[in-house]
């Protein structure tokens, strides 16, 4: 027998929802200690890759630092900055705290 009560439901969809995700991701973590210009160039080539397949959105996930000397991000902050300057990319911010929040960086792409 079945139960009894509530009907079974479908999820509410948001038409939206899609939009605002990431399309793809990077991941640094358990990939060990990295030089900035390991970081540098697997990044480049992370967006590159993506650029190529004309996404809009991405996310890089740095973590949180916790691990690195003094407790302090290194990876973060070297990205934010490096990413900001580049002319293809619109805005670097840190993700959604559903998406890893102050372990990530979502980046928006500008297509011409």
């Amino acid at each position: 027998m079945g139960k009894l009560g509530k009907k079974d439901r479908k999820k509410k969809s948001n038409k939206y929802e899609n939009l605002s995700k990431p399309q793809a991701e990077l991941d640094f973590h358990g990939l060990g200690r990295l030089t900035m210009g390991e970081i540098r160039g697997m990044t480049d080539n992370f967006i590159e890759k993506c650029r190529d397949r004309k996404l809009s959105k991405v996310i890089i996930i740095t973590g949180k630092g916790l691990h690195s000397k003094k407790g302090m991000p290194i990876i973060k902050p070297y990205l934010r900055k490096y990413l900001s300057a580049k002319p293809y990319v619109l805005r670097v911010m840190e993700g959604r705290f559903d998406r890893g929040g102050s372990g990530t960086l979502e980046i928006t792409f500008r297509h011409e």
